[in-house]
């Protein structure tokens, strides 16, 4: 009986880790520019002035990938890049689809 109650709960544990929630498109594009416009200090750039409102839909690429690893393929994790263009920059951001946290900024101009 408990070993029962323990392959049900570990289960359901393995299926939330699997299926967990992720940020949508908007979230993910507002979360892009809040990292651009205040990047955190471990990525050693400075701040870019980024406005969503004002850049139009061709402007903003977003895309959905896995995360490469064998435990985030695993456990299903995604992250985000999302790419804008603007003034001769092409900034990408690369945000953890569950959770919204930084992995990277690519071709930010300092």
């Amino acid at each position: 009986m408990k070993y029962n109650v323990l392959w049900k709960c570990l289960l359901l544990v393995i299926v939330y880790f699997y299926r967990t929630p992720m940020l949508d498109t908007k979230d993910a594009i507002l979360k892009a520019e809040l990292y651009l416009n205040n990047p955190p200090e471990q990525t050693y750039i400075a701040p870019i002035n980024v406005n969503v409102m004002e850049l139009e839909g061709e402007q903003i690429h977003t895309q959905l990938y896995n995360q490469t690893g064998m435990f985030n393929r695993l456990f299903n994790r995604m992250q985000w890049e999302v790419s804008f263009q603007f003034e001769y920059q092409g900034p990408t951001v690369i945000i953890d689809a569950h959770n919204g946290k930084l992995i990277q900024i690519i071709g930010a101009m300092n």
